[in-house]
């Protein structure tokens, strides 16, 4: 993600904080960027791996969980379904495309896919249906070929 795209992330994190009547800190510009240029999904925790190792000394991990609705809200990151375990699971959503996601059982290597046909289908199930789509959530479970091969060759002795 570009420095352009993370200083519009920053600003519109500003303007949401301020609407809400909080200020934007140091921290919590740490956390927004630290958000918008991980690599795959995170959970709270690794951002806090993450900001220690860039050495912002305040980011608690109480910190990051007070920022997380904030961030959400304002639309900089959104949840991730990807997660089978305890961990919630986010992702970067600020002026990203909408994706899906294809989720290994067994290794948990995950895929992020787009298909307009997909979203074509969605929109007209939900208009047969009267309903009006705000947002929605797509996973496949399965096996990725790495782990299907590997089923296979034990499968064959």
């Amino acid at each position: 993600m570009g420095e352009d795209v993370i200083s519009r992330a920053v600003e519109a994190f500003r303007v949401a904080l301020r609407a809400k009547s909080q200020n934007m800190s140091s921290v919590r510009e740490a956390i927004v960027r630290a958000a918008l240029t991980y690599d795959g999904h995170f959970s709270v925790e690794d951002l806090v791996q993450v900001l220690h190792s860039r050495g912002v000394a305040g980011a608690h991990m109480a910190t990051i969980y007070r920022a997380v609705p904030l961030l959400l809200e304002a639309r900089i990151i959104q949840p991730a379904l990807v997660s089978r375990g305890e961990r919630q699971l986010y992702e970067a959503a600020f002026e990203q495309e909408h994706h899906d996601h294809l989720v290994c059982s067994v290794c948990g290597k995950v895929v992020e896919f787009q298909s307009e046909a997909l979203e074509a289908l969605q929109r007209e199930i939900a208009e047969r249906y009267g309903f009006e789509l705000d947002e929605h959530v797509m996973e496949l479970s399965g096996r990725c070929s790495s782990c299907s091969a590997k089923r296979r060759k034990l499968g064959a002795h």
